[in-house]
This record gives structure tokens, C-alpha cells and sequence, in this order.
């Protein structure tokens, strides 16, 4: 069994030849990875990635986004790092087959802190465009990533992300040790998981302008929790029979339906500038 934290566990949630591992965005998809391609392709849209978008990609997992950036998007170039050597050497791996090995050989393994030393080490970067799908809540600071994306993005540059935020409504004791204690599980620092009005304090905080956070948790939480329950009896059975294999996307799916039907966490697909003064 693998010792990383994030691997290729994904691969049993996923349709063939994908290795998708984020929450998805289900309002009009039926299977696991039409949602988290969809999820991606709502960061997309909002950061208006194009042929001119040089990207950083903070947390590529597997690659799936990393191709849907070069095949869809036809981004100028891309950068990145991910903190998983398993699923770093795959994603190097599917991008050299597909062809765009210049590509490959700018992805690496590392943590989040490592991504100013990265783009430096590439004297051709001007880099654009900064995303984050579906991983921000893991970083060890969140803040600290903000303020790096800031440094390392080129004047009039967009950071994008998914993440969780905590909501606005008062949440009981009970509710509040539940919620410490999956985010310890979930390994993700308590420090990360703030209301919409902190959440663009400190963007601004940083010096980001133009901040746009939208709302989807009806397309992520619930919708996410529902088709797992479905895929396991379905087309989840003939994967694995394995209760073990299942327990992380269990737990997981049943703490986010908690989560959303008691409101205590929301979903957002966030974007900022960087001015261009």
C-alpha cells in the first residue's frame, strides 16, 4: 500500500485511461470523470484560459488537467508542481504520450513552497495564469501561497482556484469538533477553511483586485456523495469489493453531504488579478 497521502487511489473512482481526483461538477454530468473534467473546465472558463495563457498549475495530480489545458485550451506552455512523486511520474508519463514532452519536462514533484524556486529556474517564464483545482485547503498556508502566486504572476496576471470555504452560519459545538476533527483527518490545516469575507480579505490583503468567488456547492457536495453511493452498487462493485478500498471516498462523501445539508461548508470557484501597475 502506498505510503503518499495523495496516489492513484483515483484510478478506482475513474473511466478508463482517466485519473481524475477532485470533487467534480455534476450539474449536468452522470459519471465521475465528466464531473471533475467539467469542475476543470469551470476554472478554466472563469481564469479565461487561451493560446496565450502561460500557466503554473499548483497541484496537477495525475495530469487529466494538464492535457485538458494543452488539448482544449491550447495554452501557450505550462508549469507546475504536485506533491506526489506517484502521481508526478504518471502525469510526466501521459504527457509525453500525447505528445507534448516540452510540457513534461516542466512538471515536477515538490511542495506548494517549492513554486517560486520552479518558475525561476525557467528564464523563458511569464507566467499568467496560477490555478489551484480542487487542492488549496491541503497547502500548508494558504496565505503563504496567495502571496507567492502574487510575486510570481506577470502584471495583469489571474490566479484561479476551487476550494472550500467555511460558511457564515453559526455552527453548534458538536458541529465545530466534527468539522476539527475531519479536517484533521482530511489533513487539512484548520487555518485554510475561512468565510467568504476573510477569503477575500486576503486576497486583497496580498494586493489581488478584481475578486470573484462564485458559489457552486449544489454542483459539488451533495451531487458528489449521491453518485458514489450509486457507482459502488453499479459499476463500483465489479472494481472492488473491497471495504477498505472504499472507506476514504465514503467517509468523505458522507462528512461533505453533512457538511452542505447543515451548512457549515461551501464550494467556490474563485479568481483574482494582479494589477497591471
Amino acid at each position: 500500500m502506498s505510503q503518499e497521502f495523495h496516489d492513484l487511489s483515483e484510478e478506482l473512482l475513474n473511466s478508463e485511461n482517466q485519473h481524475w481526483g477532485n470533487l467534480g461538477y455534476w450539474q449536468s454530468h452522470h459519471d465521475y470523470s465528466s464531473a471533475c473534467g467539467a469542475l476543470a473546465d469551470e476554472l478554466a472558463i472563469a481564469v479565461q484560459l487561451d493560446d496565450t495563457s502561460n500557466v503554473f498549475d499548483v497541484g496537477f495530480g495525475c495530469g487529466d488537467q494538464l492535457l485538458l489545458w494543452l488539448q482544449k485550451y491550447q495554452v501557450n506552455s505550462i508549469q507546475g508542481v504536485n506533491y506526489s512523486e506517484s502521481q508526478t511520474r504518471l502525469a510526466k508519463k501521459r504527457l509525453d504520450e500525447f505528445g507534448f514532452s516540452a510540457a513534461a519536462k516542466q512538471i515536477s514533484y515538490g511542495s506548494v513552497t517549492d513554486m517560486g524556486k520552479k518558475v525561476l529556474s525557467h528564464s523563458n517564464a511569464d507566467i499568467n495564469k496560477i490555478l489551484a483545482l480542487d487542492c488549496a485547503y491541503h497547502f500548508p498556508s494558504r496565505i503563504q501561497f496567495l502571496t507567492s502566486s502574487y510575486q510570481q504572476l506577470s502584471k495583469s496576471g489571474r490566479i484561479g482556484l476551487t476550494d472550500i470555504l467555511l460558511s457564515d452560519s453559526p455552527s453548534s459545538l458538536l458541529q465545530r469538533i466534527i468539522l476539527r476533527i475531519m479536517l484533521f483527518l482530511s489533513r487539512i490545516p484548520q487555518e485554510n477553511i475561512v468565510t467568504l469575507n476573510t477569503y477575500e480579505n486576503e486576497l486583497s490583503a496580498v494586493g489581488f483586485e478584481h475578486i470573484s468567488i462564485r458559489d457552486v456547492s449544489e454542483q459539488v457536495f451533495t451531487p458528489f456523495s449521491d453518485w458514489l453511493a450509486e457507482f459502488k452498487k453499479g459499476e463500483g462493485r465489479l472494481k472492488s469489493t473491497s471495504r477498505l478500498a472504499w472507506l476514504k471516498y465514503d467517509i468523505t462523501a458522507k462528512f461533505l453531504a453533512w457538511a452542505s445539508r447543515n451548512d457549515i461548508l461551501r464550494y467556490a470557484i474563485i479568481t483574482a488579478d494582479k494589477s497591471a501597475q
